[in-house]
């Protein structure tokens, strides 16, 4: 089934917080029931459900989080805007009290019915952007949570994605024990995929890495860049150019123009004004250690921040201040209706944390064809509408 199967809905549209969407087109490629763990605010869940894979459950301990997801959940099946989740059940608790038959259960099927588990254990004891305790992290240790539940549901197949930075910590010590506890005995044939995300066309750099594996020992070869940098006259013709932050913040209006979800800005002081106003592009702020984007370029990597102070976004390139969470969310590939629940801090920390949705989705469309043997296409414009996101 081709990706230009799905159905539209273009004669509904919606609004929230004034703003007015046009209903997204439904998908209708056989469902795959599927599992989300450490679900976050849904970025995998997103991209994955463009192309049928059927989100039945959700494990996420963060409130903030699960409300995000629920009164997404529900504001698509209340107006028709969009379907997403709309199969899934939300656990919300620590995933150590969670066990593979409550999962079963909340989902409403069977073992034998789960074709893909998917998710993304907190990251930041591998990242390279924190202090990599590893395994001393307690966060480190999600990842064998991950290989229970998988030991548990024994899925058809499942993803997992962490920080790229788990291929070097500790001499890859780690990844290794972790590929083969997931292969259980070669019940799964295992593959790692390391892949730069801007070289997919999403509007920033953010490298990480997908183990995945089959049960019917199915090999899956990397998908193929499609953008890259035109600063190489050797990639001209051959790739398409990076998106950029420029593409992303046009017309998006200052906080306070325009009625949109988590479009509200920091307040700064008139000396950090003054700071970031005198940085040019891709100069970081030696105070707040974040960075100023480069309009022409895709943004840095959008990151969580301190589990104490919560995550903060880059510096505006033409505006004096930070980035607001919609704009972060945007260099995300979230859709602008996609509301995240809490005060500032939480919905960055939210954004920070997910794995890009057009990204998610490209992937998902790759799985399919290559794990379940069928002949999809999904081309870059076609994931965007499905996505409903409109600014690229």
């Amino acid at each position: 089934m081709l990706a230009n199967d799905l159905q539209s809905s273009d004669n509904l549209s919606t609004d929230r917080g004034g703003t007015k969407y046009k209903s997204l087109p439904r998908s209708s490629f056989k469902p795959i029931p599927s599992v989300s763990l450490f679900t976050g605010a849904g970025g995998m869940d997103l991209g994955f459900e463009v192309v049928g894979f059927s989100t039945r459950c959700c494990v996420e301990k963060d409130e903030h989080s699960c409300i995000t997801l629920r009164t997404n959940r529900d504001f698509g099946s209340k107006t028709g805007l969009h379907s997403f989740l709309r199969e899934a059940t939300v656990i919300e608790d620590d995933i150590h009290n969670v066990s593979g038959q409550r999962i079963l259960t909340a989902a409403g099927i069977e073992k034998e019915e789960v074709g893909l588990v998917y998710g993304g254990p907190p990251c930041q004891a591998f990242s390279v952007f924190g202090k990599r305790k590893g395994l001393e992290d307690e966060r480190g240790t999600l990842l064998w949570e991950f290989v229970r539940i998988i030991q548990e549901l024994e899925p058809k197949n499942f993803v997992l994605e962490n920080v790229s930075g788990l291929k070097t910590y500790n001499e890859a010590i780690v990844l290794n024990k972790l590929c083969q506890m997931l292969s259980f005995n070669g019940k799964y044939l295992i593959s790692v995929h390391d892949y730069e995300i801007a070289d997919f066309g999403i509007p920033q750099f953010r490298r990480r890495i997908f183990i995945i594996g089959s049960s019917e020992g199915r090999d899956i070869p990397p998908m193929t860049p499609t953008h890259g940098s035109m600063e190489s006259s050797s990639l001209k013709g051959i790739l398409k150019s990076y998106r950029t932050v420029g593409e992303v913040l046009e017309g998006l209006g200052e906080p306070g123009e325009v009625d949109i979800p988590n479009h509200k800005g920091r307040v700064h002081s008139q000396e950090i004004i003054e700071r970031y106003a005198s940085l040019k592009f891709g100069q970081r702020d030696t105070k707040t250690r974040i960075n100023k984007l480069d309009p022409k370029r895709p943004s840095f990597t959008i990151v969580v921040g301190s589990d104490a102070g919560g995550g903060k976004g880059h510096i505006h390139p033409y505006t004096p201040r930070e980035v607001t969470p919609r704009e972060s969310a945007r260099l995300q590939t979230f859709p602008d209706f996609w509301a995240f629940s809490g005060t500032s801090r939480h919905p960055i920390r939210q954004v920070g944390n997910a794995v890009p949705p057009l990204f998610s989705a490209l992937l998902a469309a790759h799985i399919r064809q290559h794990l379940f043997d069928e002949p999809i296409t999904l081309t870059y414009q076609d994931a965007l509408r499905y996505l409903g996101v409109d600014y690229l």
